[in-house]
């Protein structure tokens, strides 16, 4: 026994670190994965390809023999002559889009019915055998619409003309009666389209000439309405009263503001704080009584001034003149301000009177220019009425010239040419060749087709394939670490009874190798005391999960570890009748406290490898896991052995395994190969990783053995590599 401790540690989530997902995986199919698609299906890709090359070959030979087409065309050089046109005034060159829509619109007719019609009717088409094998008319020119084929050819005026017939000697026949048919009814309808156009321009120069004669009877009649003399010749009389009695408003109205500004300003200001001008002082002093005062006062001022030299200015004569002069200097400035307040009072009453005089005047000139204006308007209207009709009566005569000159035109151009230059440019001829089928395309065509359809059918079955297969798969779409791969033992060169047994078995065999890579993979995906308690469990039952835990334990047991293996699968125990230990007692026996787990383990052949066999089964497998006894028997499995492996039920059928899976270190989902889907996988990995259980990694079981499979090179390299004459020395 090594010295791994016995005690039962605390489960501690660690990352996975088995084999993990390489960085090309995930990008999708690589060249690696298409060259294994191809081995893995390569019978299928050559039957089918095979296949269809005979089916290209033979039915390319029923065609020659049955069903041969033979073609023959012509080409018509077909061109609108637009420079040609008697009504056309240049000549512009048609652009291309118009020539090629031009070339569809012959195309078109020479499919229609008229032309059809036409060409049924000639002898060499009755000759034919294509003819002969239609019997009704109608059908005759439906067939013939269907089989005609007629086309412009790009970046040219050539149309090509073209019929496939089974009889080599009618194609060539029915494309010249088609393009004689078209020929003649082309220029028939050429003339008789410019005919109609003649008719239609008689009748537009007649409606025309009727028309410029009414036009000159309404002028004249427009003329002797008007009542403005001489306006037609050029004058208005209007015109200059109008401009006249315009000028005089615009004074009129300026001299209305003008009295408007002045009265407003007399009106609005203060009397006192009214301005005093030199004209109202002037007409002040002019006034009788202030000019009387002033005489006198001018006069006892002269007296004053003799006095005072004649007797002094104390004298009481004087002092009585000096008196009376403050007396009239006074009496004066009184009659003054009362004169000075009449004049503006007076100069106020003047403004407004000049202001309504003027606007007076205003309104009665407004009156007479809006009387001449409405006369002017009216004349106005008049005389653009009379503009108005002679435009309309120029332009009528000249559309009616200009009628009567196409008129012309058409009727002399009409016995000269067609409209369309048509003519043959090649002739069709007999066909030298068959047309269809031809060797030299169906059979390469075929081939190449039949190698794409062959490969696209393994294609095909391999992505409606969702069965995992190969460890690329597991990494691909679970996101598991892949700890190993089981080949299939029908694959296998040397002869395995008990799969389950095929470490004990036959140590040298490929299969017992996969199960010791397993255990390296496994030891070094976590720490040795982190994953001493191991379940072994799958998504269905017959996937290979008893037979990898019991491998497993064997390879763990050759590396000189106590191992035991714990069958905890009471649906369908099988360790006990594998190792003939019966299943009388066991798991069951621990878990419902009758027994402990020294007095019902077994011994194996196998050196260090004890089995603990599931017991009798209990009706509650799922409650008895994940009791206490089932940790106490952990507890004590772990004590005695470096360990403890369990074989449980598939994970997606009964809750057991997820049960057990809470209390072990680690989990290996085992798969088999094409029988697994992979969201079965995912399933499995999902549920397990709800209940928190830590997953090793995924082992893929039953690995088959085929062309382009996992394990061909591989098996046959390590055969050919294992030494001769003998058994391999024995070893861990």
């Amino acid at each position: 026994m090594t010295t791994i401790p016995a005690t039962v540690q605390e489960r501690i989530v660690m990352p996975s670190i088995g084999l993990t997902r390489p960085g090309g995986v995930a990008g999708g199919m690589g060249l690696a994965d298409f060259m294994r698609v191809v081995k893995q299906r390569l019978f299928l890709i050559l039957f089918v390809w095979f296949l269809l090359i005979g089916a290209a070959v033979g039915g390319t030979f029923l065609a020659v023999r049955y069903f041969p087409l033979y073609e023959a065309g012509a080409l018509l050089y077909v061109e609108e002559k637009k420079g040609d046109d008697p009504l056309s005034e240049t000549q512009a060159p048609l652009t291309t889009d118009a020539v090629q829509r031009f070339l569809k619109d012959q195309a078109a007719y020479v499919k229609s019915q008229m032309v059809l019609e036409r060409s049924l009717v000639d002898a060499e088409v009755k000759n034919t055998l294509w003819y002969k094998s239609i019997a009704e008319p109608d059908q005759r020119i439906r067939e013939l619409d269907r089989q005609l084929i007629v086309t412009p050819m790009e970046g040219t005026s050539i149309l090509r003309i073209m019929i496939r017939t089974r009889s080599q000697d009618d194609p060539h026949r029915i494309v010249n009666a088609v393009v004689t048919s078209y020929l003649h009814l082309i220029d028939e309808r050429s003339r008789g389209d410019y005919r109609s156009r003649i008719e239609d321009y008689q009748r537009e120069s007649e409606t025309a000439k009727k028309t410029v004669a009414d036009k000159l009877k309404e002028i004249q009649e427009f003329m002797n309405q008007m009542n403005q003399p001489g306006v037609i010749m050029g004058y208005n009389m209007l015109g200059a009263q109008l401009h006249g009695i315009g000028q005089v408003l615009s004074q009129l109205q300026g001299q209305k503001e003008l009295y408007k500004g002045l009265y407003q300003s007399y009106a609005l200001a203060n009397p006192r704080d009214m301005a005093i001008s030199p004209q109202m002082r002037q007409l002040v002093e002019n006034d009788p009584q202030v000019a009387n005062l002033s005489y006198r006062l001018r006069a006892f001022l002269e007296e004053e001034r003799i006095a005072k030299k004649k007797f002094g200015p104390n004298h009481r004569f004087v002092k009585e003149l000096r008196g009376r002069i403050e007396e009239i200097d006074v009496e004066l400035a009184k009659l003054r301000q009362i004169r000075l307040e009449e004049i503006k009072q007076y100069t106020r009453d003047q403004a407004y009177l000049a202001y309504l005089n003027a606007q007076d005047s205003e309104l009665s000139m407004r009156d007479a220019y809006e009387g001449l204006l409405a006369q002017q308007r009216d004349l106005d209207r008049q005389i653009a009425t009379y503009t108005t009709l002679k435009e309309e009566l120029r332009i009528l005569e000249e559309k009616s010239q200009e009628i009567d000159d196409h008129l012309s035109k058409l009727k002399a151009y009409i016995n000269q040419k067609s409209t369309i230059n048509v003519r043959r440019y090649a002739d069709a001829f007999r066909p030298i060749d068959r047309y269809f089928p031809n060797w030299f395309i169906n059979v390469p065509v075929g081939t190449f087709a039949g190698l794409l359809l062959a490969v696209g059918l393994a294609f095909l079955l391999e992505f409606i394939d969702t069965s995992v297969r190969s460890p690329s798969d597991i990494l691909r779409h679970t996101s598991l670490p892949v700890l190993g791969t089981v080949p299939d033992a029908d694959d296998e060169e040397v002869d395995i009874k008990e799969i389950e047994k095929a470490v004990v078995d036959q140590p040298h065999s490929m299969v017992a190798e996969a199960f010791k890579t397993i255990r390296t993979n496994l030891f070094f995906s976590a720490p040795a005391d982190r994953q001493r308690t191991l379940m072994v469990t799958s998504p269905h039952p017959e996937d290979g999960k008893t037979t990898v835990a019991a491998n497993l334990a064997a390879t763990v047991a050759q590396s000189a570890r106590r191992v035991l293996l714990v069958d905890a699968n009471f649906r369908r125990p099988v360790l006990g009748q594998l190792y003939g230990t019966g299943n009388g007692v066991g798991l069951s026996n621990i878990l419902i406290g009758q027994k402990k787990l020294e007095e019902v383990v077994r011994s194996t052949s196998l050196p260090n490898l004890d089995l603990l066999p599931s017991g009798p089964a209990p009706p509650n497998p799922a409650e008895l896991l994940g009791s206490h006894y089932m940790r106490e028997m952990i507890s004590s499995g772990l004590g005695r052995y470096d360990q403890v492996i369990f074989d449980t039920p598939p994970v997606l059928l009964v809750s057991d395994a997820l049960v057990l899976s809470a209390v072990m270190d680690g989990v290996v989902l085992v798969t088999r190969a094409h029988v697994n889907s992979r969201g079965v996988v995912n399933r499995a990995r999902e549920l397990l990783e709800r209940v928190n259980a830590r997953l090793f990694g995924a082992v893929l079981n039953a690995a088959q053995v085929r062309r382009g499979g996992y394990f061909r090179e591989q098996l046959r390299t390590f055969y050919e590599y294992q030494p001769e004459g003998g058994e391999l020395p024995a070893g861990p």
